[in-house]
């Protein structure tokens, strides 16, 4: 392991020896993949240790409201919001990788375990799940846990660089995971691969004569399972994949994630470590985070009713994007979305910024019913090498009242309402000043 990771490996030490401590831990995470996959190494390790636990998967921390007492275990969530976690009147570890906003000043003991704070960048080298493994292997023989960080910073839009190449060595080399030749695409029939997929987005969906045209062109079945394609079936494949990018507009920097390679979690319900992503993913933004623990866990079972909930939320997103594709409206250094109680705004976000129009910062605007707002920014690591999204987010929440952050790349905000004209001019104005 890098020097950069010991010394991480030495603060996820000291979480556990805080952990020792205590026989119950009160554990709050994420409701995204990252933060389910963290949720879910956290809750095998503490099953493993003889600790028990109760596990809460949040949306954020805006309203939250603290306990005291014990012992409080913070993953994925925690680090953009030291003034909260410094009023908290018990023993917390912090398990997170984005960047801090500040100084946590604890009441009691404190283990903050954050790869910003020892010069890691958290946006790509490791993710919350990747911190949550570092402190399961601490804790006991944790190792096949690993497959399930792999699948977090997936879920993160990570890059295998760093501590995460480091766990993605020691899942292969213990038989958990298995990188192969080959392409990022969702498991099943090639044509609903390609029409249904999200990540990379084909733009393929309602428009059949083309995909078929598309699959013709290159002499491929669609009716064959994408598992099955042969070598030069996948290079022909990837070739005209990347062409069907550039033609899109998609940002160039997606191409070599998307093609090179493949990753099967081989312990995990799902070996396709793209489709386990979409279906944990879709199962926590359909508010259904019990089912995708219950898969990261083995459930087969479970894994079913994902898979379900994932086609499902799937159709509502490609249905959403269709109809707003058309509503996104120019700033002078951003572009910008506003939508009414959408189903969700983060694939939004992330299929606008990297497939359809990656020149400037898109941010989605969601107004819920109950008048609360949620933003979700995002833009390319092209553009985040002069813009930091989440000091943008943060910054401009701040300037209205409300609550942002997150990482260079991908951040996101809760305002009100009444605010949200004000706050749009702020991030343009802040995009336009660090882009200068």
């Amino acid at each position: 392991m890098t020097s950069s990771g010991l010394k991480i490996r030495d603060l996820a030490k000291k979480a556990v020896e805080l952990l020792s401590k205590h026989n119950f831990a009160r554990v709050y995470t994420h409701y995204d993949a990252d933060g389910i996959a963290a949720g879910a190494i956290i809750a095998k390790s503490l099953l493993r240790a003889g600790k028990e636990f109760h596990l809460t998967f949040l949306k954020g921390l805006n309203d939250f409201e603290p306990e005291t007492d014990g012992l409080q275990i913070f993953a994925d969530m925690g680090s953009g919001y030291c003034e909260l976690m410094s009023r908290i009147d018990a023993d917390v570890i912090v398990l997170d990788h984005h960047k801090p906003n500040g100084d946590i000043n604890p009441k009691r003991s404190l283990v903050h375990v954050n790869p910003h704070l020892l010069g890691i960048d958290g946006t790509y080298e490791v993710s919350a799940s990747g911190i949550a493994y570092l402190f399961a292997k601490e804790l006991g023989n944790n190792k096949d846990l690993s497959s399930i960080a792999i699948l977090g910073a997936i879920g993160d839009k990570q890059k295998f660089v760093g501590i995460n190449a480091e766990i993605l060595e020691e899942s292969s080399s213990s038989g958990c995971a298995e990188v192969k030749p080959g392409l990022y695409l969702p498991s099943g029939k090639l044509s609903k691969a390609l029409k249904m997929s999200l990540e990379p987005y084909l733009d393929f969906y309602k428009k059949e004569e083309e995909l078929e045209s598309f699959l013709k062109k290159l002499g491929l079945d669609g009716d064959k399972e994408v598992n099955e394609l042969n070598f030069n079936e996948t290079q022909k494949l990837a070739d005209a994949i990347v062409l069907r990018l550039l033609k899109i507009g998609a940002y160039e920097g997606v191409f070599e994630q998307i093609v090179g390679r493949k990753i099967l979690l081989k312990n995990l319900p799902l070996q396709n470590a793209i489709s386990l992503v979409d279906v944990i993913n879709s199962c926590g933004r359909a508010g259904e985070m019990s089912t995708a623990l219950s898969i990261l866990l083995g459930d087969q079972k479970a894994l079913k009713v994902g898979i379900e909930i994932s086609e499902k939320f799937t159709v509502e997103i490609l249905e959403q994007l269709a109809k707003c594709r058309s509503e996104v409206r120019e700033g002078f250094c951003i572009r910008y979305l506003i939508l009414d109680d959408a189903v969700s705004t983060s694939p939004i976000a992330t299929i606008l910024s990297r497939y359809l129009m990656p020149d400037k910062p898109i941010v989605v605007i969601n107004i819920k019913k109950d008048g609360k707002v949620k933003v979700s920014a995002r833009t390319t690591e092209k553009i985040a090498k002069k813009l930091d999204l989440a000091e943008v987010m943060r910054l401009s929440a701040l300037r209205v009242g409300g609550v942002g952050g997150g990482h260079r790349v991908a951040a996101g905000a809760n305002i009100e309402k009444e605010k949200v004209e004000e706050f749009l001019k702020e991030v343009d104005r802040l995009c336009c000043a660090m882009l200068a």
